[in-house]
C-alpha cells in the first residue's frame, strides 16, 4: 500500500481552508504535514486543528524542511500565484481554492509552472462536493430535454464583514490588488466556472458592476455578466449585498423541454407535464468526486482524470470570462473572450 501524500497547506487566511482540512481527512492517503501563513494566531489555530502537524514562519523553506508531495494555496488570490510556482519548481503538486487567480495571467502562470514541472493543478471549488450538481449537469447536457439555452447562476450573501468570515479574509477580499474586484472576482467566477463547463467559451461578454451599497471601499459589491453563444444566452449574478439567503445561490439550468436545479441532495426537475417540479434524489457521485481528499489522491495517482471546474483548463478559462467581463463593465462594450 503506498505511503500517504504528504500534504503542506501554504496560506491560511482563506477561510475555506478549513473546509479543506476537513476534506482532506476524508482520505486515509493524506496527510497534512505542515503549514505557512505570516499571522501566528492562524498558525495558533492550524496547530490545534491539525496535531502532530508543523508551522513555519517561512513559506519557502516549507518545501526544503518537510518535502511535500501536495502544497494546498489558500494565501490570497495574488500571491497564491507565485506560491504555486515555488512549489512546481520544488516538484510538489498543486491545489488552489478558488477562483485559481487575481488575473488571467496570473492564472496562465500557474498552468505553465505545473506544466513545466509535471505536477498536476487541481483548483478547488466548493460545490464540486455537491452530488446534485454533477446529477443536475448529467441532465442538463444529457439531450433528454432537448438542448441548454441558459445557466443562470447566482452567487450573494450579505458581505464577508456580514456572514462571519474572519478578519483575515475579509482584509484582503475588499483588496482589489490581493483580491481582484471585490464581490466580482470573489463571486461571478463560480457561475464563470459553470457555463464554460457546460456550455464552452461564449463569442462575447458583456456586463455590469458597482459598488451599490457598501460604505467600505470595493471596485464592486454586485455584478451581472451576460454571456452570448450562438444558440444561448447565460446569465451570471453576483453580490455581497443581499441581506436575505432568497433567491438562494445556485446554478438554474434552462433547457428547451425542462428546467433543471439542483437542491441539497436532490435535482428538481419542472417540465410542462409537471411544472412545479419533480425532486429526484441525485445519484451517488464517484468516490473521487466526494470530497477534496479522494479527488487529490486520484488526480496524483493517475486514478482519474481531471474533470468539471476542477480541471485547471476549465478554471484558466473561467479566469478569462470573467476578466472580458470586467472590461466589459468599465468599457460598456461587449468583449470577446480570450482563449488559451
Amino acid at each position: 500500500m503506498p505511503e500517504p501524500l504528504r500534504v503542506a497547506v501554504i496560506g491560511l487566511s482563506h477561510d475555506h481552508v478549513w473546509w479543506n482540512l476537513a476534506g482532506l481527512a476524508r482520505s486515509e492517503d493524506i496527510k497534512v504535514v505542515a503549514a505557512w501563513d505570516k499571522h501566528e494566531a492562524l498558525r495558533e489555530r492550524f496547530k490545534a486543528e491539525v496535531p502532530g502537524a508543523e508551522t513555519f514562519r517561512d513559506a519557502h523553506h516549507i518545501m526544503h524542511a518537510v518535502y511535500p508531495d501536495v502544497v494546498l494555496c489558500c494565501d490570497n488570490n495574488h500571491d497564491n500565484v507565485h506560491h504555486v510556482e515555488d512549489a512546481a519548481e520544488h516538484g510538489c503538486h498543486c491545489v488552489v481554492e478558488k477562483p485559481m487567480a487575481d488575473t488571467l495571467a496570473g492564472a496562465e502562470r500557474m498552468m505553465a509552472a505545473c506544466t513545466q514541472a509535471d505536477v498536476k493543478l487541481i483548483i478547488n471549488w466548493p460545490i464540486c462536493w455537491s452530488r446534485a450538481l454533477w446529477h443536475a449537469a448529467r441532465l442538463a447536457t444529457s439531450g433528454e430535454y432537448g438542448p441548454l439555452w441558459q445557466v443562470r447562476y447566482r452567487s450573494a450573501h450579505n458581505g464577508p464583514e456580514n456572514v462571519g468570515c474572519s478578519e483575515y479574509f475579509v482584509d484582503w477580499l475588499y483588496d482589489a490588488k490581493r483580491n481582484g474586484p471585490g464581490a466580482f472576482t470573489d463571486y461571478t467566477c463560480y457561475g464563470a466556472a459553470v457555463c464554460r463547463w457546460l456550455q464552452g467559451m461564449p463569442d462575447k461578454v458583456t456586463g455590469m458592476a458597482g459598488r451599490l451599497v457598501k460604505t467600505r471601499e470595493t471596485p464592486a459589491d454586485n455584478a451581472v455578466l451576460l454571456l452570448s453563444y450562438p444558440k444561448a444566452i447565460s446569465i451570471i449574478e453576483a453580490s455581497w449585498t443581499q441581506v436575505s439567503h432568497r433567491p438562494r445561490s445556485g446554478g438554474l439550468f434552462h433547457c428547451a423541454e425542462a428546467l433543471i436545479s439542483p437542491r441539497g441532495n436532490h435535482v428538481l426537475v419542472s417540465t410542462a407535464e409537471a411544472p412545479e417540479g419533480t425532486l429526484v434524489e441525485a445519484e451517488a457521485a464517484p468516490a473521487h468526486l466526494t470530497s477534496l481528499g479522494h479527488y487529490v489522491t486520484a488526480i496524483v495517482r493517475g486514478e482519474a482524470e481531471p474533470c468539471g471546474p476542477l480541471d485547471p483548463v476549465i478554471a484558466r478559462d473561467a479566469q478569462a470570462i470573467m476578466e472580458a467581463g470586467w472590461t466589459a463593465t468599465q468599457t460598456g462594450e461587449a468583449q470577446a473572450v480570450k482563449r488559451a
